[in-house]
């Protein structure tokens, strides 16, 4: 009775860098999607390897079977799907497709219907036989399947690979035992013969081919031709004229009589596609990947198998294939990357992996790296700043810039989360540089930069002996806020926000306002000039455009922080508001980035209705909110002609006049050339309006205002009224 053929198994090998694709595609490509996806792998030619002797005495070496492995690394991703290139071609390796099934519950990973998996790729692997896919690109004979449940909060890898085989039952049979090359060849020269016909033939010969050797050629003994040329080099000979036809293929395994796992579908392809044949001749080819060098060890093998007929089958479609263990068990298995992976890279992908579950379910056209890619300057790192910081940290903004000129005192800690009880020590740490330090050690791949100065206010007097420094300073605020792309204003003074304002107009950058009272607040964005070019802007510039902070103001902004009493000095509200205010201000900057509009959004319509133009909705102008009632509403307020920080002619002034116009405003002072503008008022340069209000019109406004109250006669007394 012959002996049953055998075949050595394959054994999956997975690089690293795969599970890391695999993260990727769950969360950015297939989300909840569990169809399957296709992956490449690759085999290659088995080879012996040479081990010494674990004895010291004894210098003999012996040569070990190493397991028959298909590989899967992180090209597996780059070289998947319909369509796509096959994985670079190296010699002696034949690239493989496969079919990704990856679960959304581990229950789901152990509930899966694995037998019909296998029936179904089983299914697959005939109709390309039959359809003569098979003929054409014999690595469809050898697909491969990877079941897996990818725990991304703990970076483990749940997963069991099946290499499915169309079994024979009756199975196959050895016919004749297996032989070396070396001993099958007349002479020692037809091996290396063998290795130029092969890397010759045909691309379509990859993986499988069909042979036909003459010994009595030694010039040219070996004809090799794809599968599909089967007539013209099987059928091209006969034992009469002394040849040998064989049935080739590229061997993964390197057991000395065993062949590999690939040779099971290919004997399938034999018994459908030519039923005649009733015993073969197999080239296990296995030394594709070696070269010319003298004294090379040839390790192919031939094997004459009985092959069982189609016809004599019990079952058309019986499948076998999934992956055991070393202990020759079929269970799963797990990867565990989390102790091997970077820390600093687990954190960044868990940060991901919060915001792309957003796109899973509740908000799928969200443009998650737009906002990732936003940079924000934070102008003010005390309570507002801290949270501001870790609100944008949580939507993935990796560029952040404080600006501040505090340190950190002992009060900061427990009201300011950036910031802990060192901080305070020894004086206190600058604020900016500590937090910046602080969003680090949070998140290590943030560009988090401290920028400890003073803003230059109005109202607040330049000496001759400043005038330098407060020049430096202006000049490093218009080149921070050039530079990024949202300014946030969220110092404790009115007057402090000024210059940013100012520096956010002219560069039309978004600009969101943040101010605190003890039980209120406001978060709000600043509008943005369409066009603003180099030619000045025209009074009635953008007269839809929504205002800024200071538009409502009747007054320009002054010094409010001199002759403050101790309450007055410190920042005085309920401990839960900032968060509350700082989080609002940075949703409302989620929303003005996803609008398609982006800073020019429009308010939202006074009638309301569906707003489908983004995924957030409309973006507000400004919210305002109310401890008291827990109460919060939203406001749209336009533009004022006569704002002391964004309107045309304050903007021109500076673009004109640049840091002499400022100084104008800091020291409030008016000069010669400033007589025009107030004349074209009606005013006379007053002692009692500041600068900015005489430049913009208000001064003139408030005189209107008197002269109308002085025009108005009161009259009457309390007798003229009846008692009741």
């Amino acid at each position: 009775m012959s002996e049953v053929l055998r075949f050595e198994a394959f054994s999956s090998t997975v690089e690293p860098e795969f599970w890391s694709g695999l993260a990727h595609h769950k969360l950015h490509s297939a989300r909840l999607d569990t169809a399957r996806a296709q992956v490449r792998g690759e085999f290659g030619s088995g080879r012996r390897h040479t081990v010494r002797s674990n004895n010291p005495n004894e210098s003999s070496t012996q040569s070990a079977a190493v397991p028959a492995r298909l590989r899967v690394s992180q090209a597996a991703w780059d070289a998947a799907g319909d369509g796509k290139p096959e994985l670079p071609h190296q010699p002696g390796t034949v690239s493989v497709g496969g079919y990704l099934h990856n679960t959304n519950t581990i229950e789901e990973f152990k509930k899966f219907d694995k037998a019909e998996l296998l029936r179904t790729a089983g299914a697959e692997i005939l109709d390309a036989i039959r359809s003569g896919r098979a003929t054409q690109t014999p690595a469809q004979l050898w697909p491969f399947l990877l079941l897996s449940f990818a725990d991304l909060k703990k970076y483990h890898f749940y997963h069991w690979f099946a290499f499915p085989a169309v079994t024979a039952d009756p199975p196959d049979t050895v016919a004749d035992a297996p032989v070396p090359i070396s001993s099958f060849v007349a002479r020692q020269s037809d091996l290396e013969l063998l290795l130029d016909a092969v890397a010759g033939a045909d691309a379509g010969a990859r993986g499988a081919f069909v042979a036909r050797y003459r010994p009595d050629a030694p010039d040219q003994p070996w004809q090799v031709g794809t599968l599909g040329e089967w007539g013209a080099v099987y059928d091209s000979g006969s034992a009469d004229d002394g040849s040998v036809a064989l049935l080739g293929f590229v061997d993964p395994s390197s057991h000395l009589t065993r062949p590999g796992w690939p040779l099971r579908n290919l004997l399938t392809w034999l018994r459908h596609c030519h039923p005649r044949v009733e015993q073969v001749k197999v080239l296990c080819f296995r030394d594709a990947a070696l070269g010319k060098a003298p004294g090379q060890q040839f390790e192919s093998i031939v094997v004459s198998i009985n092959v069982t007929a189609a016809a004599r089958l019990t079952s058309s479609c019986q499948v076998s294939g999934w992956e055991r263990n070393d202990k020759q068990k079929l269970v799963p298995r797990i990867v565990n990357l989390s102790s091997t992976m970077d820390p600093v890279r687990l954190a960044e992908s868990a940060l991901d992996l919060n915001l792309q579950l957003m796109r899973w379910r509740l908000a799928p056209s969200i443009d998650l790296a737009k906002i990732a890619g936003t940079r924000a300057l934070l102008i003010g790192a005390g309570t507002l700043g801290a949270y501001t910081a870790r609100a944008l940290l949580a939507w993935g903004v990796r560029t952040l810039t404080f600006v501040d000129s505090g340190r950190v005192s002992f009060s900061n800690p427990a009201r300011q989360p950036l910031y802990d009880f060192s901080d305070s020590l020894d004086g206190g740490k600058p604020k900016a540089a500590a937090a910046a330090s602080s969003m680090r050690k949070i998140f290590p791949n943030v560009s988090a930069q401290g920028v400890q100065m003073s803003i230059p206010m109005p109202g607040h007097s330049v000496s001759a002996s400043e005038i330098d420094s407060t020049r430096e300073a202006v000049g490093r605020l218009d080149s921070l806020v050039a530079s990024h792309d949202v300014v946030f204003l969220l110092t404790d003074s009115r007057e402090s926000r000024w210059l940013p304002t100012l520096l956010g107009t002219l560069h039309r950058k978004i600009v969101i306002c943040v101010a605190l009272g003890f039980d209120s607040f406001v978060a709000m964005r600043h509008g943005i000039y369409a066009h603003n070019d180099d030619a000045g802007l025209a009074a009635d510039s953008d007269a839809a455009r929504l205002g800024c902070y200071f538009c409502n103001d009747v007054v320009a902004p002054t010094d409010s922080l001199s002759d403050r009493t101790l309450d007055q000095q410190c920042t005085v509200t309920r401990p839960g508001l900032a968060p509350i205010a700082s989080g609002t201000a940075v949703e409302l900057l989620t929303t003005v980035l996803q609008h398609p509009q982006g800073g020019l959004a429009p308010a939202p319509a006074p009638e309301g209705g569906d707003d489908d133009a983004s995924v957030f909705g409309t973006p507000e102008h400004q919210i305002r909110g109310y401890l008291v009632g827990f109460r919060q509403h939203a406001i749209v307020g336009q533009a004022s002609k006569l704002c002391t920080a964004c309107s045309p002619c304050v903007v021109n002034a500076y673009r004109q006049h640049g840091f002499d116009f400022l100084l104008r405003a800091f020291n409030n002072t008016l000069v010669a050339e400033d007589a025009p503008h107030c004349a074209a008022h009606g005013v006379e340069a007053p002692a009692n309006y500041s600068y900015l209000e005489t430049l913009t019109g208000l001064a003139a406004l408030h005189r209107q205002t008197d002269s109308m109250l002085e025009d108005i006669e009161w009259s009457g007394s309390d007798d003229e009224f009846e008692a009741v």
